[in-house]
């Protein structure tokens, strides 16, 4: 957490306690909920180790105001597969919500959802997630909220959304040394020197966001979204330096590329049982990693003295981190169907970088696909969902089946696995593959107790 969202916090948590104490005559009104969870995961291969044990307690408050509702949630995190003290808090959410005729206006952190993607994000840009620790979190405990005003205006079922954020808060990324960090396009086996990107809350550093949702028509939804807003996940600046052993050093500085984005999201009830879904965003600049061809001839993992001069030296004199700025553009299509009680959904998703290049190392087109099924048995108390995605350009794979039971009151237990696998891809190939994770692969067990 930066100083800024540290400051936030402590006034957040500040304001909204002399909210709900300085008005006592509404105390019953105070609504208060979360749940207690438990979580392990251990490795399906090679030895059976424990990857992560976890205890989370998330509380929510809620408290109706005469036009509106004050909300906090928390939660107290106990990781104690690294230490049975290992404690650590995360403010969520916390917001005012006032509400008047046609208009809604939220103040305070809050998470903002707006996509329809499968294992992706693609106009679900606006608050950042979690992905320290991979996928050993649910999907929804991953996600932050941001600092930001929202305002909406309605007109029926239609409405417009105006968001305003002060400060850009990038995903959080697996740090070096993480059996999650990504592997670098030098190969596993260079030191790595991490430097961590803290935006400050500046005119120039301000996001602003608007769509418009289109909920009149019963066959199809559709989002028209434009954003002044920087791509999540963060870029990484490289430096080679030598240290005084000798030893050569991979410098990775976090840095993030503020862009106008375009948006599009839409769903289309084709039939009484099939649905079309698509989404769509353009971004007008992103950055992407590149190499000269003398920079891919070099062995990283074991630079002769000539090389590693050779690599000081132009490192020195470069000034734009081997990173490029282009033209992006990322879109879904897919199709969801009912069938005999089975949801069914197949996506399809391609990402495609506008003036590409050769020396870029992501490449022009980057596909995949995904595969969802859903069912539930025993009266709804049993649901089974099964996920799985498919890197087509790098024949990489994700797979997560998962069963889920409810049926006592306020108990939820689910177990399944985590399974990743693929080609070998080799060292400067410059997206996520799943292969590189294939001896992470993992079973869990989660158990939650709701209040």
């Amino acid at each position: 957490m930066n100083s800024q969202s540290r400051y936030f916090c402590t006034f957040s948590c500040f304001l909204f306690i002399l909210v709900f104490i300085q008005i006592p005559e509404t105390n019953a009104q105070t609504e208060l909920s979360g749940f207690v969870r438990n979580y392990n995961a251990v490795q399906t291969v090679p030895d059976h180790n424990i990857l992560v044990g976890r205890n989370r307690i998330r509380l929510d408050l809620n408290r109706p105001l005469s036009s509106g509702q004050v909300s906090i949630s928390g939660e107290l995190q106990n990781l104690y597969s690294q230490g049975l003290d290992s404690l650590q808090y995360r403010l969520r959410e916390a917001y005012v919500n006032l509400y008047f005729n046609k208009s809604d206006l939220r103040i305070g952190r809050q998470i903002i959802s707006w996509g329809r993607t499968d294992g992706a994000f693609i106009t679900d840009v606006l608050s950042p997630v979690d992905l320290s620790e991979f996928l050993t979190q649910d999907f929804p405990d991953i996600r932050s909220g941001i600092d930001a005003i929202s305002y909406i205006r309605y007109w029926g079922s239609d409405y417009l959304q105006l968001v305003v954020n002060p400060v850009f808060n990038p995903n959080i990324t697996p740090e070096p040394g993480s059996r999650w960090f990504p592997r670098t396009f030098f190969g596993g086996n260079v030191p790595l020197q991490f430097n961590d990107f803290d935006p400050q809350p500046t005119i120039k550093n301000i996001q602003i966001g608007s769509r418009l949702a289109l909920r009149s028509n019963l066959n199809y939804d559709l989002d028209l979204g434009l954003l002044y807003w920087h791509y999540p996940n963060p870029s990484y600046a490289k430096n080679f330096i030598t240290n005084s052993q000798g030893e050569g050093i991979l410098q990775l500085t976090e840095s993030a590329t503020q862009s106008i984005v375009l948006l599009y999201s839409g769903t289309v009830q084709l039939t009484r049982r099939l649905l079309f879904k698509s989404e769509a965003s353009y971004y007008t600049n992103r950055s992407f990693d590149y190499l000269t061809d003398e920079l891919r001839s070099i062995n990283y993992s074991n630079p002769t003295p000539a090389e590693q001069a050779r690599l000081a030296q132009i490192f020195n004199n470069n000034t734009d981190g081997f990173l490029k700025e282009r033209p992006w553009l990322i879109g879904m299509a897919g199709l969801e169907y009912d069938l005999q009680g089975w949801t069914v959904g197949a996506q399809f998703i391609d990402e495609f970088i506008i003036n590409h290049d050769e020396q870029i190392l992501q490449e022009e087109h980057y596909a995949y696909a995904t595969l969802l099924l859903q069912h539930s048995f025993l009266r709804n108390k049993l649901d089974f969902r099964g996920f799985g995605r498919y890197n087509i350009s790098g024949q990489d794979f994700w797979l997560n089946p998962e069963l889920t039971y409810s049926g006592i009151d306020n108990f939820e237990a689910s177990l399944g696995t985590q399974l990743f696998g693929g080609a070998e891809t080799d060292q400067f190939y410059g997206h996520l593959s799943f292969d590189n994770y294939s001896q992470n692969s993992f079973a869990y067990l989660q158990v939650t107790a709701y209040f």
